[in-house]
């Protein structure tokens, strides 16, 4: 295991490193996440070159969350012969003719790494109406083969795929046909893509100053991809409800946790083009659509939950929208007004058995051209952008990786801020788990944690029902359930759980002793016990006050009621 000093523990004193690595190291902690990059020749992988992801592969690699890093490898997918360079410049392909069943000594190439992200061009630019082009054979298309291996690693594997290209058919070639990924965005003429041109395109341009509104002086100026799409104004998005509730009657909507800063709250912006691509609203999950690319049989693309509920489907997580003209001037000519166009999808195949995946309406979101100045003004804009690219790098890992970030991190927590302030004996679970709560909202934001813990109370542990966190009403009414209640006491439970190792740790330091080490072993017994007893502690604390609130109603409607008679 590679070492965490330093990486993990930057805001932790020298004195108590030492003994959170040993920790890491004995419960085996998975904080390294593998990532391969997979290009078409025409997207470069150096930060500043324009028709390239160079910058975000530069952003991930230098972002930590909680406890969690990445490695990013590069593969470039081309006509070569399949090569591979142990020691590849820092943004230079470590695969080169890369094909998903590429083998190095022996072994799968994709099997090394947690996710994957697919950026595709091919097959072309042409704008030709014949999806023949797709599968010619300088496009590279993805082969049965190679989609049997890849198919695989996102079954067994439950590896994380993000995958995107443009509008018209750009990126179809890689992956069109990838399960899950290829039903999710449109890919093909027969799929309805949006056009470079024509009204029917889709241009997300916004006015970066007055002159291109339409009440400017001798009409508006045109707004044109280039230099508009890269400028510093990004377009706004509308986020979707993720998750739902009131308590009692106040209400809570939050966006899914790839759209949620720590900070700044939902992320509703990103770089705008002239001419994007589109999601799918509704996948097609019926029992016909299947995959079957080795000959063993159909296989759904989309199974049924494994772990209660029902099956889990695509969710459209965000939308963009499009100004009309005119009566703004768009130099590519007229187009609609759309308030609203399918932009990220997501899909969470955990509780299917599968990885998840991810998508979105264009790779231009993420190109150097079109974050270039919006990263060098570094505001709230750029902030959320990059955050949304960092949050579908936590969001994609495969089971398990989230969970024990979460768990490592609240035992690090004791040894910073609130550890050492707000963790006392004989404090209630609510307000130490409130305490981690803020505490871990500032590395992950409020979705991811809320996330995390639902996963484990609901998917993994079955403590509560689906229900609770989702509802049962066709009218989309939430549970009356306020999840923060249930949320803290899971925290608190965690820090309880370690409370009195941390307490011995610190003071073996204290008393200079030259071997610190944590009185704990396996975490999953440990952490398993607490997380039990916290929820049964907060069903009957809400159980009580149910039945004392009902008891008051009822008395004061009784009383209320004969009063009028």
């Amino acid at each position: 295991m590679q070492s965490l000093r330093h990486a993990h523990f930057h805001d932790v004193s020298e004195m108590y490193r030492p003994a959170l690595e040993d920790l890491a190291i004995r419960w085996r902690f998975r904080t390294r996440v593998n990532i391969l990059v997979v290009v078409d020749t025409e997207i470069a992988t150096q930060p500043g070159v324009g028709f390239g992801i160079g910058s975000v592969i530069e952003l991930i690699r230098g972002a930590g969350v909680g406890c969690m890093r990445f490695n990013v490898d590069i593969a470039l997918r081309n006509g070569q012969a399949a090569t591979v360079e142990d020691s590849p410049g820092e943004f230079s392909p470590k695969y080169r003719g890369f094909r998903f069943n590429m083998e190095h000594e022996g072994d799968s190439v994709i099997d090394q790494y947690q996710q994957i992200w697919c950026f595709g061009f091919k097959p072309s630019n042409s704008g030709s109406n014949n999806d023949g082009e797709i599968d010619q054979p300088g496009a590279f298309p993805a082969t049965d083969a190679e989609l049997a291996v890849l198919a695989h690693w996102m079954n067994e594997n439950q590896g994380g795929l993000f995958g995107t290209g443009d509008h018209h058919f750009l990126g179809a070639s890689m992956c069109r046909r990838i399960p899950r990924l290829g039903s999710m965005r449109r890919w093909t003429n027969a799929d309805q893509v949006p056009p470079i041109g024509t009204p029917d395109r889709i241009d997300t341009l916004r006015p970066p100053s007055n002159a291109y509104q339409p009440s400017a002086p001798g009409g508006p100026a045109a707004l044109n991809n280039s230099p508009h799409q890269g400028d510093s104004t990004p377009q706004p998005i509308q986020w979707r409800t993720w998750q739902r509730t009131h308590w009692p009657v106040l209400w809570r909507k939050r966006p899914h946790p790839v759209l949620c800063h720590p900070t700044l709250g939902p992320i509703d912006v990103m770089p705008d083009h002239a001419h994007e691509g589109l999601c799918v609203e509704t996948a097609d999950i019926s029992d016909s659509a299947f995959f079957n690319f080795d000959g063993s049989g159909n296989q759904p693309e989309y199974p049924d939950s494994t772990i209660g509920g029902p099956k889990p489907m695509p969710q459209v997580i965000a939308d963009g929208s499009t100004l009309g003209s005119p009566p703004y001037n768009f130099d590519k000519g007229e187009q609609p007004a759309r308030s609203a166009f399918p932009m990220i999808s997501v899909y969470d195949g955990h509780r299917a058995g599968v990885g998840r995946v991810a998508t979105d309406s264009t790779w231009h979101h993420w190109m150097d051209v079109n974050i270039a100045q919006l990263k060098n003004a570094n505001n709230d804009d750029w902030k959320k952008i990059s955050r949304y690219f960092i949050n579908l790098a936590v969001w994609l890992n495969p089971p398990g990786y989230s969970t024990q970030c979460l768990w490592f991190s609240s035992v690090v927590s004791h040894f910073q801020y609130p550890g050492f302030e707000e963790y006392w004996r004989g404090r209630p679970i609510h307000e130490l788990g409130d305490a981690l709560r803020r505490h871990l909202v500032l590395q992950f934001g409020p979705c991811w944690v809320t996330e995390r813990i639902w996963w484990d109370i609901i998917w993994v542990r079955r403590l509560w029902p689906w229900e609770i966190l989702f509802g049962t009403d066709v009218a989309g009414r939430p549970p009356g359930i306020d999840p923060v209640l249930i949320e803290n006491a899971y925290l608190g439970s965690l820090v309880m759980a370690t409370l009195k190792a941390a307490e011995k740790v610190k003071a073996d330091v204290q008393d200079g002793n030259e071997k610190v080490r944590f009185e704990l072993d396996d975490p999953e017994a440990m952490f398993s016990q607490a997380i039990k007893e916290s929820c049964t502690q907060v069903s009957c604390e809400l159980s009580d006050y149910f039945e004392q609130s009902l008891e008051f109603l009822r008395k004061q409607c009784n009383g209320s009621l004969q009063g009028t008679s």
